[in-house]
């Protein structure tokens, strides 16, 4: 059973494991560049990192621990000015091989039919969220953070 840990983000000290680096070796996702996300409140912020915890296995180096997962959602989330503030929860396993292939081939391979329509889920869940007088971030602030056009977000597109 692995274990849980809560500790302070800016001192988070993560290394990908080898294994992981060379399963993605082939993969050329490369991102403009970190969205602003400013805008976004500690509260919004910490709710991220609530509903991702980071899969690793300790390090021999103290306080250091091995990623078992590719997490740009933390770079992204550092880049905030508050993000000192912010607590990470990680799940420690004894094991990396069965974590690495559950989540780099089998988690994906399970979400891929929800992420092939997500800017029309994200246009229908905006206008949804707006009807029901929810505070929302604009259709521009949303389309700077999935990094498309404004124009990507909307609920006749095909895909």
């Amino acid at each position: 059973m692995p274990k849980t840990k809560k500790l302070p983000l800016n001192v988070l000290k993560l290394q990908q494991h080898p294994m992981l680096t060379a399963l993605l070796s082939d993969e050329k996702f490369t991102q403009k560049k970190l969205p602003d996300i400013q805008f976004l409140s500690i509260e919004q912020l910490q709710c991220l990192l609530d509903s991702s915890p980071i899969p690793v296995l300790k390090s021999k180096k103290e306080g250091q621990y091995i990623a078992l997962i590719i997490m740009p959602l933390i770079k992204i989330i550092l880049s905030h000015n508050a993000a000192y503030k912010l607590i990470a929860s990680l799940i420690i396993y004894d094991e990396a091989e069965p974590i690495i292939s559950t989540l780099a081939l089998i988690k994906p391979a399970l979400l891929a039919p929800e992420f092939r329509s997500l800017l029309q889920q994200l246009h229908g869940r905006h206008n949804n969220a707006k009807s029901l007088n929810l505070a929302v971030p604009s259709k521009k602030q949303l389309s700077h953070l999935a990094q498309v056009s404004p124009s990507s977000i909307r609920g006749d597109k095909c895909i």
